[in-house]
């Protein structure tokens, strides 16, 4: 039988930014359905929704000291999942050069590797923070049902300040450790 007690220890539902973050993992399935379907609309409702869940949970953990090991180490991967699945999609139906989305994924995982061997989980920086929000506006720009030239240039323009931030963060990153 499903044991809620059992997960809520597991999982430490009951700190409420992490119950978020797991929430917006659940959200990537529907993305990965919807854009398996293309259903973009319903993507970029579920894009919107995953952007102010990422800003409450952090929000929430500082404001109330929420703060936990498991949640400094979930949300960064949860952010890297559900940017990265619509920037694949955006790769494959050549929106971005695959390059670039290659450095992205290069990025994140050093800094997971980075983050796995740091014992408090390492703090996200803030230009890291930047780097996260600018692929969320890029990306919910670019799902956008309303769509014209300029917004999509305006999507595009924030996807490469995305990139940009990405690198400088890398390079941020690799100072400190």
């Amino acid at each position: 039988m499903f044991n809620i007690k059992f997960i809520s220890n597991k999982f430490n539902i009951k700190n409420i930014p992490n119950g978020i973050t797991l929430l917006r993992l659940i959200l990537i399935i529907p993305i990965i359905i919807f854009l398996e379907f293309d259903r973009i609309n319903y993507v970029w409702i579920i894009l919107i929704i995953g952007s102010i869940t990422d800003y409450f949970d952090g929000y929430i953990a500082k404001k109330f000291n929420l703060v936990s090991r498991f949640g400094s180490i979930l949300d960064p991967v949860v952010d890297k999942i559900f940017i990265s699945i619509p920037l694949i999609w955006l790769c494959l139906n050549e929106t971005i050069p695959f390059w670039s989305l290659s450095l992205i994924i290069i990025r994140e995982f050093i800094i997971s590797a980075i983050r796995e061997n740091n014992k408090d989980g390492l703090p996200a920086l803030k230009i890291a923070k930047f780097k996260t929000t600018f692929l969320f506006i890029s990306l919910i720009i670019l799902f956008s049902p309303y769509t014209n030239d300029l917004i999509f240039t305006l999507g595009l323009v924030s996807y490469w300040i995305g990139y940009f931030l990405t690198l400088i963060s890398l390079i941020n990153y690799l100072k400190i450790k």
